[in-house]
């Protein structure tokens, strides 16, 4: 084979310097450092475009067989990687990678670096080109080339890249602003210029045979390039990938269209409501049949934000969600966009702020009640035990022995309530100290209130008050035994006040839930009145009231009755009329 070269100019080789030069301009222009990492993909893509058209140009000026033979090796040299370059752009563009690495992307050389290498050795084994003949018969001498299995494959591999990375293009113009689409549809253009011009080539139909128009369809591909780059920023202003933004916020991101059909959905939205896959088209109160707030504001929405509350207990979890209008290029609505932020944390510092104000709130009533109880009810009874001693102690009273007894037993009484109430507060004050523990043990309920009626035997005989302890012998519950001492203690005494002479006391097992054991504590009394029953167990009410003979209350016993029995996993109820008395339940959890 004759290897010498030697060339002719000619309008179709001179042509090509076209290609040649705008392929290098944008080589150079798009290796710039601003342009990194996608310039260096495109200027790649620019050098292969310009090798090829360069030794095309030269294999048509050549006027030696053995010169475009030669030439038509160095063309394969850039060829086969043009397609493969040109989907790594696109999918560099369309950031479907999101920033994988080049090394990820080598498997698209592999039929390309077979196909140069079949290109290059063909005469040993003509499986790219079927022959390669001297074509005479015009104006130019041109190669007359006959295609071997190799090259189809090599058509059909470079037609799927393309394909590909059409696909791509379209899909990611569906999303994009604007700008960016102009960017997108100057670069789609690029592409389609080519594969039809090589399709109308291939098939045979163009009206110079033997001349490949593919390398002056470059020349049009890299104008429309040029066009992106110069004038749109193609490569230094590069549209952020809807998939790579979506995919990856750290918000539940939910879209509806207009008729409320769940449309798209990140995976962290799908987390949120607990969902495995997208149910595409599915109506949103299908989604969502829970959530009727949520419906509601999502067809309402004019901006704001709605609380929503997905899970109970542990798994409890609040989120905020906003919805905004999605408007096409035509600022027309098209749908809504669900932003979903997690705000659990902030709901519960919320939270916790409502609770200290709370108990901040409770510990000022507390405060309050304390100094209400030290500075009327506890002065009381030691006023009256004062001036009671004081008559005894003055020599100018003539007193009789009946009115000594008479003073006795009002002193007996004022001492007897102010122990009571001394008790009560002492009680109060360890619990707000924490210092109270629970120890738990059975206690037999009978033999409690046998204690309780004998501390009160007096008083009850004093107002003729029947008391009857109706518990079984066996009937025990697993409580702490001086907790539950006192519990009983202020409800009898409670009892014992508000129940006039010749009434009496009940102590009873009630009808309880299946594993629950308790008491209840009825009288025949005066009852309690439904403004003092709502405040009854609040310590910041007034529920205190004289009872049927003048009795001094604090309403702190009942406090301290609640508080005990919640501390063993109690309840008290209440149930009253007035005039017809009152009747307490205190129920525990049954232990074996």
């Amino acid at each position: 084979m004759d290897a010498h070269l030697s060339f002719e100019a000619n309008p179709y080789a001179l042509s090509l310097l076209i290609p040649v030069a705008i392929s290098v301009f944008l080589a150079i222009e798009a290796w710039k450092p601003r342009f990194a990492p996608n310039g260096r993909v495109f200027s790649l893509l620019m050098i292969a475009i310009a090798i090829w058209s360069a030794a095309y140009g030269l294999e048509l000026a050549s006027t030696t067989f053995g010169s475009m033979v030669f030439w038509l090796k160095v063309e394969y040299i850039a060829i086969p990687f043009i397609t493969p370059l040109m989907l790594l752009l696109v999918y560099r563009i369309t950031d479907i990678g999101g920033g994988a690495k080049a090394n990820q992307y080598s498997y698209l050389i592999i039929i390309p670096a077979l196909t140069m290498f079949f290109s290059i050795t063909n005469e040993y084994h003509n499986i790219y080109y079927s022959s390669v003949a001297l074509d005479t018969s015009g104006k130019l001498a041109l190669l007359d080339l006959g295609f071997g299995p190799w090259y189809y494959v090599h058509v059909v591999y470079s037609y799927l890249l393309i394909f590909v990375a059409l696909y791509l293009l379209i899909r990611k113009l569906y999303y994009q602003h604007a700008l960016f689409r102009n960017q997108l549809l100057f670069l789609l253009l690029a592409l389609m210029i080519p594969l039809v011009v090589f399709t109308v080539y291939f098939l045979g139909y163009m009206p110079v045979e033997n001349i490949d128009p593919t390398p002056f369809a470059f020349a049009l591909s890299g104008i429309a390039i040029s066009v992106s780059i110069l004038r749109y920023r193609m490569l230094d202003l590069m549209p952020i990938a809807r998939e790579h933004v979506f995919q990856s916020m750290t918000d539940g991101l939910v879209v509806v269209d207009n008729k409320d059909r769940l449309i798209d959905c990140n995976p962290y939205g799908l987390e949120i409501f607990g969902l495995k896959r997208i149910p595409y088209g599915e109506p949103a109160s299908v989604v969502w049949p829970d959530q009727p707030a949520f419906l509601q504001h999502l067809q309402n929405s004019k901006g704001e934000a709605c609380e929503l509350i997905l899970g109970a207990g542990e798994t409890k979890r609040v989120y905020l969600a906003s919805v905004s209008d999605i408007l096409n290029f035509k600022r027309v609505k098209v749908g809504r966009l669900v932003v979903i932020h997690d705000i659990t944390h902030r709901h519960l510092l919320q939270e916790k702020v409502r609770m200290n104000e709370e108990k901040l709130r409770l510990m000022n009533s507390e405060k309050d009640k304390l100094f209400s109880i030290i500075g009327h009810d506890l002065r009381s009874p030691i006023s009256a035990f004062i001036g009671l001693t004081e008559m005894l102690a003055d020599d100018t009273y003539d007193i009789s022995p009946d009115e000594k007894k008479v003073l006795a037993v009002q002193m007996n009484e004022s001492a007897r309530s102010l122990h009571g109430l001394l008790e009560n507060l002492l009680e109060w004050a360890k619990m707000q100290r924490e210092e109270v523990k629970v120890e738990k043990d059975f206690v037999v309920l009978s033999q409690l209130f046998d204690r309780v009626y004998r501390l009160y035997r007096d008083n009850l005989n004093t107002k003729s008050i029947a008391f009857y302890n109706r518990l079984p012998a066996q009937l025990r519950v697993y409580a702490d035994e001086n907790m539950l001492f006192t519990l009983a203690r202020n409800l009898v005494s409670n009892a014992v006040k508000f129940t006039p002479r010749g009434g009496q006391i009940t102590i009873a097992e009630p009808e309880c839930q299946p594993g629950e054991v308790g008491f209840m504590v009825c009288d025949t009394g005066i009852g309690i009145p439904p403004r003092i029953l709502e405040g009854l167990f609040h310590i910041d009410t007034k529920t205190n009231r004289p009872g049927t003979e003048g009795e001094t209350s604090t309403g702190l016993g009942l406090i301290l009755a609640l508080e005990f029995a919640e501390r063993n996993q109690g309840k008290i109820t209440v149930e009253s009329e007035v005039g017809k008395g009152s009747c307490f339940k205190v129920v525990f959890p049954g232990q074996e």
